[in-house]
């Protein structure tokens, strides 16, 4: 017969999701990787009290991100890079600043450095950053999680779970151990991942981009924003609203003076400024898959990557397939706990639930979340999940990793069909003790659709 999960719920609790950090608990077990140069970064994130939760993560991301910062210095080192003029690099700080819609800046191949073999290799565990520069780490991370509202899903949990996955993907990369391999062993290894594990900065941008892609989420979706007609809808002309004011708030605290140091080690040159920017704004605007623009890029860039008549021999070819890899290794992160156990897609699938009804509660949906939450749920997975999970396998580069991701997606899949229902009604049934529920539900919706912001439009991956 089918073989089904069941985990004792020793809360007591009943349609309420736990705070005591399952999920990383989880990412930590599996995190197992091949990659040594990644292998460095990826740090088990212990479950812990709630009450600690907060600097406990913190602390994780900080370690993630300082460890990659000492890659980024330990190759500039290397190569013996020369840095561009401060004063030349703060007037593209100032000139990127003042541009207030960030989706104009998307483009279709974010290009990274070619292959070159290190004139001399520094290890990153002989790089020590300096204590100003770890401590303006800290705080920048610390303001971060400090502008994530608390949202039931939407919340500084939910980016540092999406950090771990991205980083536990780049861990499963199959990469070259950069301190002692062989030269043509690296480049062949550059060739295989499209660059991506051969640049500490686009592994950097990748994670703080996981991180900060959702500052300050209102806990609704960009319709309903632009349905409010808010000042954020107007600004970002009603496109990715969420996603631009993301990228905006992170990027002016980090352009703050009390940040210099910080900056001045994550890029020296105007040319890592400039790819350092494009990375941030390709990936966190690749967390909009509502917008058809975008939506429809994704898939022309893809058709052009992968199909039959595609090849590696041009630059843009390997550019472009690994704009396509970073996209869709945020994408599967941002909704990875439908990937990953039972236990952790259903403790997350109840805080979207949670902040979808409190939503309705408040006026700000037009249905009831719970009218289609079960059937939503399928069509998420059957449009979406399991065909994101596929692609993630057919680009190639994440090993084992895929298989798990699609494997669980499937498992998930199939043992909410057989629980989703009674789970849905659990979850009504913790705001009803509560006295929360109308007395009178709107009718279910005529039209199915997937049941949470992260929508699929046309009932096709985008």
């Amino acid at each position: 017969g089918e073989l089904q999960t069941y985990w004792l719920d020793s809360t007591g609790e009943t349609g309420t999701s736990t705070t005591s950090g399952e999920s990383d608990e989880e990412d930590s077990k599996t995190g197992d990787v091949n990659s040594a140069q990644v292998t460095q970064v990826v740090a088990a994130a212990p479950a812990v009290p709630s009450a600690d939760k907060y600097n406990r993560l913190v602390a994780w991301n900080c370690d993630i991100l300082a460890k990659l910062l000492t890659q980024i210095v330990a190759r500039r080192e290397s190569r013996s890079t020369e840095p561009d003029a401060v004063a030349e690099i703060r007037k593209l700080e100032e000139q990127y600043g003042s541009n207030r819609y960030v989706l104009s800046e998307v483009q279709e191949i974010v290009r990274l450095p070619k292959f070159e073999a290190d004139s001399q290799r520094v290890d990153p565990w002989s790089v020590q950053l300096g204590e100003e520069v770890l401590n303006q780490l800290k705080d920048y991370v610390q303001t971060l999680a400090a502008m994530y509202r608390d949202n039931p899903f939407h919340n500084f949990e939910h980016a540092s779970h999406v950090t771990m996955s991205v980083m536990k993907l780049l861990s499963r990369i199959v990469a070259p151990d950069l301190a002692s391999a062989p030269t043509d062993t690296e480049e062949a290894l550059h060739d295989h991942t499209y660059g991506i594990t051969s640049d500490p900065m686009t592994q950097f941008a990748v994670a703080l981009s996981a991180l900060i892609h959702d500052v300050d989420h209102p806990g609704v979706p960009n319709s309903q924003l632009i349905k409010e007609q808010t000042s954020l809808a107007a600004v970002y002309r009603n496109k990715s609203i969420a996603e631009q004011n993301s990228v905006d708030l992170a990027w002016d605290l980090l352009m703050d003076d009390a940040y210099s140091d910080l900056r001045r080690t994550i890029y020296v040159t105007k040319t890592e400024f400039l790819r350092f920017r494009q990375l941030v704004v390709n990936i966190v605007l690749a967390t909009d898959i509502m917008d058809k623009d975008l939506g429809a890029l994704r898939k022309g860039r893809w058709n052009r990557a992968f199909s039959e008549q595609s090849s590696d021999s041009s630059e843009d070819d390997v550019n472009r397939k690994a704009t396509i890899v970073m996209e869709h290794l945020i994408q599967a992160s941002d909704v990875a706990h439908t990937m990953q156990h039972w236990h952790i897609y259903r403790k997350w699938n109840q805080r979207l639930f949670k902040e979808m009804y409190e939503a309705f509660l408040q006026g700000r949906a037009e249905k009831d979340p719970s009218s289609n939450w079960y059937e939503g749920e399928k069509g998420f997975f059957d449009f979406y999940i399991i065909p994101l999970a596929k692609k993630l396998k057919d680009c190639g580069v994440f090993g084992v990793s895929s298989d798990e991701y699609l494997q669980y997606a499937v498992q998930n899949r199939k043992e909410w069909d057989l629980k989703g229902q009674e789970l849905v009604a659990e979850m009504i049934q913790g705001f009803r003790d509560q006295g929360r529920v109308p007395e009178k539900l709107p009718a279910p919706a005529p039209e199915q659709a997937p049941a949470s912001d992260l929508k699929v439009q046309d009932k096709t991956l985008v």
